[in-house]
């Protein structure tokens, strides 16, 4: 009937072995053997789930580029990934068998806090939890991955494109070049500008008095000379008339001529002296009209010398503004060139690594839930062995695992006792003969220090007597 009670499967035997319990005393008690099942029930299926999210894992970043027929094509080393899951999925095994393995516990006590067990247990699932999710959660979210990937890198590029404006300092530059322009702009067109509106002090001033004299000064001489000039032409008529006439009053008729009356003016008074007037006025507007064409010159010169200036701002100015521009034109081609190589870098950056940190900072709620639930989910899994050893009550096993390691330890005392006992019988034994030993070497050691001594007083004697007859056979 006993027999019958402790019959157990070939599948709960191979289970027990999964879940390190100990055969012999196990098999003594009936009421654990599903327990201890259950618990490498888990610890396998622990290791399965490990074995698959390590397969999941090669196929996904172990990939080979082969080209077939031309054309690049990613395979996947399916010995390679499988040889791996199966040494990640034994690495999981070994670790959950041995962290069940080492929970024991002692009937005699009162229960106590789990957590000096399970604490550094829970430590170990978090890390293992965390790598055995990341391959599912890569291949679940690998949508969102590519997606958020092209944002960031959008957002990295146009990042680096500031950086390297404000690196670069481009809009000090547009501003400047803009300023240039500008400034050229207005220097053509006060080159444009006729010299009437040369704003210079020296030529408005020159301008102004030869206007003056052009419209003030020199109008009302001119003014003079007409009403002269008729009363010098009528003087001039009379006295021509007066002197042919009276040249010709005792001409005959045939001998008449038309005399010009040329020397009579040098002594006619009157005449002579509107002439002088005349000539006077002339010689005035003559002068008036060389100083006022002397202004004009001046004023010419000053708008020549503005001019130049102007030109010579502007041609310093057109090199400014060319400098600028080529300036320009060369930081922006060192920002197209770094941005696109920046840009070709990042879109190149698609390994785990980038898709790791990609997903565990994205910034969608729903991702992180889920992310986080499959976290969990395998965490749970990977905490269930210990956590179910931890939170068994105690039985039959316990109790024989007790009683085998009592019998142990009082045994082991017992020997070790009966040993002490042995050893010190010995040693006193070895102390007491040492002792008889030494007393006997002692003895024997007096002995012929003795025999020496004796042995060495007789040669003395013998030397002494015969030195003392010497010295009386020479007295």
């Amino acid at each position: 009937m006993k027999q019958e009670e402790n019959k157990y499967s070939r599948i709960q035997y191979f289970l027990w072995l999964v879940a390190g319990s100990e055969i012999s005393v196990l098999k003594k008690c009936p009421n654990d053997y599903n327990r201890h099942a259950n618990i490498g029930l888990m610890i396998i299926i622990t290791s399965m789930f490990a074995g698959m999210t390590a397969f999941i894992a090669g196929s996904t970043f172990a990939k080979e580029i082969v080209i077939i027929d031309g054309k690049s094509i990613e395979q996947v080393n399916t010995l390679g990934v499988s040889v791996f899951a199966f040494v990640w999925a034994f690495l999981i095994f070994s670790l959950d068998r041995s962290m069940v393995n080492s929970i024991k516990k002692d009937p005699t006590q009162v229960e106590k806090s789990i957590w000096g067990y399970f604490a550094p247990r829970l430590v170990l699932a978090v890390i293992l939890s965390f790598f055995m999710s990341i391959p599912i959660e890569h291949i679940v979210f690998k949508e969102k991955i590519a997606f958020q990937m092209n944002e960031n890198n959008k957002n990295n590029w146009l990042r680096r494109q500031k950086e390297l404006n404000m690196g670069y300092d481009t809009k000090k530059t547009e501003i400047a070049l803009k300023r240039d322009s500008s400034e050229a702009a207005d220097l053509a067109k006060e080159l444009e500008k006729k010299c009437s509106q040369c704003p210079k002090g020296d030529f408005i001033k020159a301008i102004s008095e030869a206007n003056d004299i052009d419209n003030n000064k020199i109008p009302p001489l001119k003014a003079k000379l007409p009403p002269l000039e008729v009363e010098i032409d009528t003087d001039f008529d009379k006295l021509w008339i007066e002197q042919t006439n009276l040249y010709n009053k005792k001409k005959p008729d045939s001998l008449k001529v038309r005399l010009i009356p040329v020397n009579r003016v040098k002594w006619d008074a009157p005449l002579r002296d509107k002439i002088g007037i005349k000539d006077g006025i002339k010689s005035e507007i003559g002068l008036w009209s060389k100083k006022s064409e002397e202004l004009k010159t001046k004023a010419n010169e000053i708008c020549e010398t503005w001019k130049k200036e102007i030109e010579a701002k502007k041609k310093k100015v057109d090199t400014l503004k060319t400098r600028n521009k080529e300036r320009l034109l060369a930081d922006n081609d060192s920002i197209r060139i770094q941005s696109d190589k920046f840009k070709k870098d990042i879109e190149a950056m698609q390994g785990f690594d980038t898709q790791f940190v990609t997903l565990f900072l994205m910034p969608d709620a729903g991702v992180q839930v889920l992310k986080w639930l499959i976290f969990l989910a395998l965490l749970v899994i990977e905490i269930l062995p210990t956590f179910l050893k931890l939170k068994t009550p105690i039985g039959q096993y316990d109790w024989e695992m007790y009683k085998a390691d009592k019998e142990t330890e009082i045994q082991a005392i017992s020997r070790l006792e009966k040993f002490k006992t042995e050893s010190a019988e010995i040693e006193n034994y070895r102390k007491d003969e040492e002792v008889k030993m030494n007393k006997n070497l002692i003895d024997k050691v007096v002995s012929i220090e003795e025999r020496l001594a004796n042995e060495m007083l007789e040669e003395w004697e013998i030397k002494a007597r015969s030195q003392m007859k010497n010295n009386v056979e020479k007295s």
